[in-house]
């Protein structure tokens, strides 16, 4: 995923030093689509054993289509949906070098994020400055795994819930007509709760928080 950062910030930065100095559009309208990655943050994150549930979360993807409204040359409001999808880090979980383990196989924590957005924006020559809040809902997919071993299976599943989110985020945009080319990095805060099986197999209800510090990329269209 380094990499993969890095290229996206060289990209950006070739795209801003062939821009025109030319000020942002000043239609009230814009629509956006993002690409970027989630890291896991704090429990999310969390690996140790000694936990009730770790969630074994990885670096992921983060797909985000806004739309806003300027409410005035410092203010605008909009709405927005994201994807995320973060791995589940299986390997942690279970050596590879076990000799007991057969086959072992995880699908991804996954959430979708309906939010309503309030920007502040500061215009600087011709490129913009914002911080933005949001609040709004989550809808979330845990993570499941099955591990075959000489003894048998053992398989947690997967289970699904609602919970409110909130994030909050800066960037900049830079004007190259007829689009706009911004950066931004920000974190998403939810925490649903979840049934998930203990050690012995047995359900309990489980309060997971999935916030993740995001960076990203994206591209706009004003009019």
């Amino acid at each position: 995923m380094k990499p993969f950062i890095l290229c996206l910030c060289a990209a950006f930065l070739a795209f801003t030093a062939t821009a025109q100095s030319q000020p942002l559009p000043e239609a009230r309208h814009r629509v956006s689509l993002q690409l970027g990655i989630a890291y896991p943050n704090g429990e999310y994150n969390s690996s140790s054993f000694e936990d009730d549930y770790p969630a074994f979360a990885r670096e992921g993807l983060l797909l985000t289509g806004e739309y806003r409204y300027s409410l005035h040359k410092h203010w605008a409001a909009g709405v927005s949906v994201a994807y995320r999808n973060n791995g589940y880090d299986l390997d942690a979980l279970v050596q590879s070098a076990d000799e007991l383990v057969t086959a072992k196989d995880s699908e991804a924590w996954r959430s979708v994020f309906t939010l309503a957005t309030l920007y502040y924006t500061l215009p600087l020559g011709s490129a913009e400055l914002y911080a933005k809040g949001a609040a709004g809902a989550s809808f979330n997919r845990s993570a499941s795994w099955q591990v075959s071993t000489t003894y048998g299976n053992i398989r947690m599943p997967e289970d699904k819930a609602t919970a409110l989110a909130l994030g909050w985020a800066a960037g900049f945009n830079v004007p190259i007509r007829p689009l706009i080319v911004g950066f931004e990095a920000g974190i998403l805060y939810t925490r649903p709760t979840f049934t998930v099986q203990d050690a012995q197999g047995n359900p309990f209800r489980h309060r997971q928080p999935m916030h993740s510090f995001n960076t990203s990329v994206g591209l706009s269209y004003a009019f």
